[in-house]
């Protein structure tokens, strides 16, 4: 069960790179976030009722949640939907080398994945051509993107084990939602007036993507591996890819095909070492 429920979150998450992109056009990326974390936040706000609250953990889970998604939602605007998912997935890779910083060893294999996932983003980002590859600015805000998510992936896999998952899940979304309210205010992004597609996809992403996926995702990682977690969460940057290519007409230049496969083939090898020697501690 909790392997299907990962798939599913990854098919969700793919597919919104789509409505984020449609939706950032016409409005700033701080008041989509706020409004799209704060939905979430109602959604989950009766995990709270009777419950004590981890805030420290919630807090920095939330910070790290809130630059993640900043940066992509902020990136989306200058890359394509393709390129945005396949950049994302490199948070999947970088969960080892972030819990080497914590005390862990990193290995040979990890590092071979980590360089195969480097050359692939490169060629990403320099093999484009014409308005569909995208800019050096996009690109660069969707890595950093990638490594707040590696930082909060590694942190909530310490934390889903250590006590009970609800409590950890609206402190951090109403983060996320608050952080956000304060850059739309300062960049005067606040308005009222949007289209229906607008609506819909902060529908989407707020109780799906948000409120469901972070649930599960909470749920399967206190219950599965981390390296199993992060081999299925590798399948996100193909679906954005298949979206992109579906909904949007997006295409990739023969580079940048290359440059995907690096970037799928380094996800794996690092995803799929030993969890007993290789992959990120369960405890």
């Amino acid at each position: 069960m909790a392997t299907l429920a990962l798939v599913l979150v990854t098919a969700v998450w793919g597919w919104t790179f789509v409505p984020v992109k449609e939706a950032v056009g016409e409005i700033g990326p701080f008041w989509f976030l706020a409004l799209r974390f704060f939905l979430a936040f109602l959604c989950t706000f009766p995990l709270l009722r009777g419950r004590t609250i981890p805030r420290r953990e919630a807090l920095l889970l939330g910070l790290f949640l809130f630059g993640g998604y900043f940066f992509q939602t902020w990136g989306l605007r200058y890359t394509t939907a393709q390129k945005s998912g396949l950049i994302t997935g490199l948070s999947v890779v970088l969960v080892p080398v972030i819990a080497h910083f914590l005390g862990e060893r990193i290995s040979k294999r990890v590092a071979l994945g980590v360089t195969l996932a480097t050359l692939g983003v490169v060629l990403l980002t320099l093999g484009g051509g014409g308005d569909l590859g995208g800019s050096l600015l996009g690109d660069v805000l969707t890595l950093i993107c990638a490594v707040s998510f590696a930082v909060y992936i590694a942190l909530l896999a310490r934390y889903a084990k250590a006590g009970p998952i609800g409590p950890l899940l609206p402190l951090q979304l109403l983060v996320v939602a608050g952080l956000s309210l304060v850059g739309a205010v300062a960049a005067r992004e606040v308005v009222w007036t949007f289209s229906s597609r607008v609506w819909l996809a902060l529908g989407i992403t707020g109780v799906l993507a948000s409120a469901v996926a972070y649930y599960v995702l909470a749920w399967a990682e206190s219950r599965t591996s981390a390296t199993k977690t992060a081999v299925i969460l590798a399948m996100e940057p193909v679906f954005a890819a298949f979206f992109g290519w579906a909904l949007l007409k997006e295409t990739l230049s023969p580079l940048q095909i290359a440059g995907a496969l690096l970037v799928l083939a380094g996800i794996l090898v690092v995803s799929t070492v030993d969890p007993g020697k290789d992959g990120p501690h369960n405890r």
